[in-house]
């Protein structure tokens, strides 16, 4: 009987390690680790020192390699190495646990069972993925397990990929993927103290923590009709104000695998019917909406810009790589003049942007301010339309098995010397409130359509 009892918590034990990080790394493996990651950037990145000196550059890995000075598990080691990420800038420039750890994150660890976003440098309620409806959704959260809600966007978010100085990619990440990144850094916790703040009052629940299968089902449960796929949905699609005098397109993403994966589209098809069907219903208005548009194919930007754009451009002026530690010109997609299609769009262009415009969303959105008047609302754009860089190659850390994404091409769309570090910045600068989320009210584009209104009566 003692031995079974034994053998019982020896299998305890073991489930923990596997949970909470797997077995630790010496000192010395996690220094060869940050080495590795190291030499590569410096080996590939060509924005490695956009923001940042080679001095600064070296000085953090040197205050980084030594404050790994003693064993630590996976978890506690990215915790660290995530801090790279406020030094390189780069949003193109991934860092993500190994494969063994996301599949005991995901199949062992308890998460927290609420949909949390973040709005304004608060933390808030966006779903109750439990049982019942604990909190209201749109409750301010204070904080988590004693950690203010301020402290903990401000960990996570230095540890966040963005482009040069802008921070709207990462809050527009933590954003939607709270849960993941929370446990990243704060791990997984039985249960969830947390205090909120309802009419002015401070409150307290302890909520448990729960498997990922359960939090899914719960969701279902609690929100039925946004949880469930729809099977018509589309990555491209046009729609109509009720005149037909407004045309709204959509863009979810610019990547030709996903569309034809996920949605069943070929871009060009799309975009070739759609400026057909817009034409044909004389529309004087264009809403381009490429909000939580990641990016992808520059060939596709191009396809779209050629109905929107009345004389020949360039979407990328220059490209460029690292040849043996020296920036030099090298080719690119897309790269050169680009002509202007036939059925030419000539009515006004208004664009939708918000944080999580990245990366291609935010190349079209620079070409179009270039060479039309087409007019932005929004948020900030999280990518850069300046300079960017992308075409990663992936490593695996030696020891730690840490895998690293790192940019080895470098795109100027204008000018490095017009680059701020900032995203593109809308003429008119409006955000949806935490209500505004919780309704599903869109802010944004009724604003474009007051633009609209008072532009068609003259006011404008």
């Amino acid at each position: 009987m003692k031995i079974n009892i034994a053998i019982f918590i020896f299998s305890l034990l073991i489930v923990k390690q596997a949970l909470l990080g797997q077995t630790n790394f010496s000192a010395q493996q996690l220094t060869d680790d940050l080495l590795f990651y190291k030499s590569k950037l410096e080996q590939y990145h060509p924005n490695l020192y956009l923001y940042n000196s080679r001095e600064k550059v070296n000085t953090f890995f040197d205050q980084l390699i030594r404050s790994t000075n003693k064993p630590l598990n996976e978890a506690e080691f990215y915790q660290k190495i995530t801090l790279t990420s406020n030094i390189v800038k780069d949003g193109h420039s991934l860092i993500l646990p190994s494969n063994s750890f996301i599949e005991n994150h995901n199949s062992n660890g308890k998460f927290l069972p609420l949909q949390v976003g973040i709005n304004n440098k608060h933390l808030y309620v966006k779903m109750n993925c439990t049982p019942s409806i604990l909190l209201e959704d749109g409750t301010i959260i204070n904080s988590i397990n004693g950690i203010s809600s301020q402290e903990i966007i401000k960990e996570l978010s230095e540890r966040q990929v963005r482009d040069g100085n802008n921070i709207s990619y990462s809050t527009w990440i933590l954003d939607n993927y709270f849960r993941e990144y929370y446990s990243y850094i704060f791990g997984h916790p039985e249960v969830f103290d947390i205090s909120y703040t309802v009419n002015n009052v401070n409150h307290n629940i302890r909520i448990p923590a729960l498997y990922k299968d359960s939090i899914y089902q719960y969701r279902q449960n609690n929100y039925p009709n946004i949880s469930q796929p729809d099977a018509q949905a589309k990555g491209v699609y046009l729609e109509y104000d009720s005149s037909k005098n407004i045309a709204i397109l959509t863009i979810k993403d610019f990547h030709t695998e996903v569309l034809k994966n996920e949605y069943n589209q070929d871009f060009r098809k799309e975009i070739k019917s759609i400026f057909q069907n817009i034409l044909s219903n004389n529309s004087k208005f264009l809403i381009i909406d490429l909000r939580n548009n990641q990016g992808g194919d520059v060939k596709n930007g191009v396809i779209l810009l050629s109905f929107l754009i009345d004389k020949p451009f360039q979407i990328v002026e220059e490209y460029n790589r690292v040849k043996n530690g020296v920036i030099v010109r090298c080719e690119g997609p897309s790269f050169g003049y680009h002509k202007p299609g036939q059925n030419l769009f000539k009515g006004q262009v208004y664009v939708l942007v918000n944080g999580g415009s990245f990366s291609n969303s935010a190349i079209v959105s620079s070409c179009l301010k270039e060479h039309t008047n087409a007019i932005f609302v929004g948020t900030e754009t999280g990518g850069n339309p300046n300079v960017l860089a992308g075409y990663a190659k992936e490593f695996i850390l030696p020891n730690t098995k840490i895998r690293v994404e790192i940019p080895t091409k470098q795109f100027i769309m204008t000018s490095l010397k017009k680059n701020d570090g900032y995203g593109l910045k809308p003429n008119y600068e409006i955000d949806n409130s935490i209500q505004d989320n919780i309704q599903h009210n869109d802010r944004q584009i009724k604003y474009v359509m007051k633009l609209i209104e008072e532009r068609t009566k003259g006011v404008n």
